[in-house]
């Protein structure tokens, strides 16, 4: 490979390169040749990709004090906002897009050597016209402050190689620029007259390769994984490419199949053999979770979260200490109260004192040093300044968690730290910014940085087709060859007037120019490996596909390609045996209590996989977030002031003298209310006081209807039993307990929702909440009721004394209590049958756990 490379690095020579990643390789490929010869020690060679190539021209040039100072990509793209917010008066849809295609367009003018003049007079469009005199602005501030970005290098080096302020001399090999660039031309022409040697890193010669159909995208990429991987079981020391136009679109999906057919399995493994396969296209630094997390933690120094981002930051294992036990529970709290913008101090008052967990408190702490460091902000400082600030609150914050970090995390966190080094750096272009500005500009830099770890040496490398321009291969896969692909849409810049870049020649002006630029690329990759492979979809999304018509250009052998090796989890559930392992519940232990309630027991009779995942893995699904007062919050508040009313324990004769006193349901509606509207906005606060007019109204009815049952005691509220059966413990609290005259008891429970009633049409009970409260109550029941209060309904739903008469209601009540006690044995003995008769939706919510689509499918 690279036959070429020894000659054009010997004597000092010098190789360009059109993009790192060919430097890169070309570097290794060098040092792998010095190793082989038994070479122990040797001169870097002098391979560098072209911006980095002009950057030490400049820094070699004569002079240095009047040379101008090199700004960043960052650097430009906040020069680029304020100029084209200057132009359009600040309002700007789609800011951050417009500032790409405007730097994106002046790099593209820039090579091909077109000034601001030529620019401005052939603007026809509004758009044009805009961008011409935006980037009249951004050429004034680069004279007028002795600056130069990276658009730019490539015309001050000839500047100063026509000035005699750069000498240059020996031989300079340019490799992988497959389209001709006026700027480059013109930085050649300036070698060659002071004598330079300029060489072209020639192609290797062209090579008959295979072309292959398949039925669809997924199988060619897992084909091409296999034949890869038949490669390397060849000749293990084999350099794979495998080249996807588009694969920036879905660089992970792709590169899933490609794994599945080069390590069949894989997704089954332990471990994840994330270096067997080199992907060219990284992700957007934002998009990585240790990334968002920070941004948005450190968002919190200047604004208010919504309900959903402060629950991403509470189960978060990386703010903070591990394990999150605790603040799950803190998170299910805050998803039981209003959506609405909570501050760090809000939410520390809110739950403080709620949890006792470590690592709940913990968290807790590390909210309320953030609302202390949000207090001691100033208005405005330095990049280096905000730079240092961030980094202490996320230090103070525990990010990015006590877990070992693997190398690509490491990687990652570095990759951070450096960005946030170029923001310090920002104060170049701003001396001065306000925290809101400075925290902007760190999110826009990570949605623009690209990052991928970089892996152990790998052999097979997924590439697009202009990563893999210049590189050479051991074998070369070719996939999505398609007449929609290759040709790709052109892509000429909308800021510029067509007619200018067609007069010059530019990129995708023309078709003839997108057609030719693509011949001429899929020739070159067609002669990058000794062996290559064409393939092509024969449908996509159920589009019929044919093969590029550019294929023509390149001479093919037709045959049987390498067939799809499909999921090979699908072919091993298939091919093997399945052992049905003996993995039975195990018993209930001394000490074990179950969780859920009487929610559990209920369970237990309609759906035991339910109740067992419930009651005995702790499993609880997730509220969503409501907007304004969720239903569980509306009942609460309906409990805490039924509560606080009868908290005294009044007869029912203490009932009827004060039913009609608005002190007590005042009093009742405070009690209940009031921790809500401490912690209020304007909104919530607006929300509470209709619920307060909405719960006052539904207490005096309920008053009014209560005093006409017989004569009561109340006994006790919200009181806390245990149920033991069968070895089964079951923590449960009852709303309210009555005593009649006779001694005996009622129980009563509190429905906010819809109207509940307590037996179906056969009198038997339709749910065993109540029942299980009697079972846990040693003393005589004489009733069972429900009390909905609610506005469409205020009224009991009962059976026993003073409702529902049924008869022998002693022995009606032992078959109910047997109910229980059945179900607590089941519950002991293991029993996680699934009900197949629920529906999809009920299920739906577990059905990861229990596989109830799955098998009702079989059944």
């Amino acid at each position: 490979m690279y036959h070429w490379l020894p000659g054009a690095v010997a004597d000092n020579g010098t190789v360009v390169t059109a993009n790192r990643r060919l430097a890169r390789v070309l570097q290794q490929e060098y040092a792998a040749r010095q190793v082989a010869e038994g070479v122990l020690a040797w001169r870097p060679p002098a391979i560098k990709a072209w911006p980095d190539w002009l950057d030490t021209l400049l820094e070699e040039a004569a002079g240095q004090e009047s040379l101008p100072t090199r700004i960043n990509h960052h650097h430009s793209m906040l020069l680029w906002d304020r100029c084209l917010r200057k132009e359009l008066d600040g309002e700007v849809v789609g800011a951050t897009n417009l500032v790409r295609l405007a730097r994106d367009a002046w790099q593209r003018l820039a090579d091909w050597d077109i000034g601001i003049r030529e620019i401005a007079r052939h603007a026809q469009s509004r758009d044009h016209k805009a961008f011409a005199a935006a980037a009249g602005r951004y050429a004034a501030l680069l004279d007028g402050r002795n600056w130069v970005d990276e658009a730019g290098l490539a015309s001050r080096v000839c500047q100063l190689l026509g000035a005699g302020r750069i000498r240059v001399s020996g031989r300079y090999t340019f490799a992988g620029f497959d389209r001709s660039k006026p700027i480059v031309d013109r930085v050649r022409q300036f070698l060659l007259d002071q004598g330079c040697v300029i060489d072209v890193a020639p192609p290797r010669a062209a090579t008959t390769s295979q072309l292959h159909a398949y039925d669809n995208a997924d199988a060619e990429l897992r084909a091409a994984g296999a034949w890869a991987r038949d490669r390397l079981e060849e000749g293990p020391g084999k350099r794979i490419g495998i080249v996807v136009n588009g694969l920036e679109r879905d660089a992970e999906r792709m590169a899933g199949l490609v794994r599945e057919g080069l390590i069949p399995g894989y997704r089954l493994s332990q471990e994840l053999p994330a270096s067997a396969l080199n992907v060219s296209f990284g992700r957007r630094l934002a998009a990585y979770p240790a990334v968002s997390t920070a941004i948005l933690w450190l968002r919190w120094l200047t604004r208010e979260l919504g309900a959903n981002d402060v629950c991403h930051l509470l189960r978060s294992p990386l703010i903070g200490v591990g394990p999150i036990e605790g603040r799950a529970r803190l998170e299910l709290r805050v998803r039981g109260m209003p959506d609405r913008k909570w501050s760090a101090a809000m939410v520390t008052a809110a739950l403080r004192g709620k949890e006792e967990a470590p690592d709940a408190a913990d968290w807790l702490q590390r909210a309320a040093a953030l609302t202390h460091a949000r207090r001691s902000m100033p208005e405005t400082a330095s990049p280096a300044d905000w730079a240092i600030r961030f980094n202490d609150a996320l230090r103070a914050a525990g990010w990015p968690g006590v877990e070992t970090l693997d190398s690509g995390d490491f990687q990652l966190i570095n990759r951070w730290r450096d960005l946030l080094n170029d923001l310090a750096r920002m104060d170049l272009v701003c001396p001065r910014m306000s925290i809101d500005a400075a925290l902007n500009q760190l999110d826009s830099m990570a949605t623009e940085a690209v990052f991928q770890p970089e892996a152990d040496i790998t052999q097979v490398h997924l590439l697009g087709p202009l990563e893999a321009s210049g590189l050479e291969f051991d074998a070369l896969w070719l996939a999505g060859v398609t007449t929609a692909e290759w040709p790709a849409h052109g892509n000429p810049s909308v800021l510029v007037s067509r007619r200018l870049q067609e007069q010059n020649g530019m990129p995708d002006a023309v078709p003839d120019d997108t057609v030719e630029y693509a011949r001429n690329l899929l020739a070159h990759l067609c002669a990058a490996a000794p062996e290559v492979v064409c393939s092509y979809p024969r449908s996509v999304d159920d589009a019929e596909q044919l093969p590029s018509a550019l294929l023509a250009t390149c001479e093919h052998a037709l045959g049987e390609g390498p067939a799809d090796p499909g999921w090979h989890a699908a072919k091993l559930f298939c091919d093997v045996d399945i052992v049905v392992v003996d993995d039975r519940v195990p018993a209930i232990r001394t000490a074990e209590r179950l969780t859920g309630g009487a929610a559990t027991l209920q369970n237990q009779l309609t759906d035991p996989a339910t109740a067992f995942i419930g009651g005995r893995l702790g499993v609880r699904t997730l509220d969503v977030q409501a907007s304004g007062l969720a239903p569980l919050l509306r009942g609460n508040l309906v409990h805490d002031a039924l509560y606080q009313l009868y908290f005294e324990r009044p007869s029912r004769d203490q009932v009827a003298a004060w039913k009609d006193s608005d002190d007590r349901i005042s009093s009742a509606v405070d009690f209940a209310f009031s921790k809500h509207e401490r912690q209020a906005d304007d909104v919530l606060r607006s929300l509470l006081a209709l619920e307060r007019s909405r719960v006052g109204g539904l207490l005096g009815e309920f008053l009014a209807i209560d005093v006409e049952r017989g004569r009561f005691q109340v006994v006790d509220v919200e009181r806390k039993v245990e149920l033991a059966e069968s070895g089964v413990g079951i923590e449960l609290r009852i709303d309210r307990v009555d005593r009649l005259e006779d001694g005996r008891l009622v129980i009563i429970d509190y429905k906010t929702g819809a109207e509940k009633k307590l037996l179906d049409s056969t009198g038997a009970p339709r749910e065993v909440q109540l029942v299980a409260y009697a079972c846990a109550i040693e003393e005589p029941v004489a009733a069972l009721a429900l009390a909905n209060v609610d506005s469409r309904v205020v009224g009991f739903q009962g059976a026993g004394e003073g409702f529902r008469a049924l008869d022998d209601w002693d022995g009606q009540l032992a078959a109910w209590k047997d109910l229980v006690r059945e179900a607590c044995h089941r519950i002991a003995a293991g029993d996680v049958r699934i009900n197949k008769r629920q529906s999809i939706e009920e299920a739906r919510s577990l059905n990861l756990l229990t596989r109830f689509t799955e098998l009702r499918n079989e059944w």
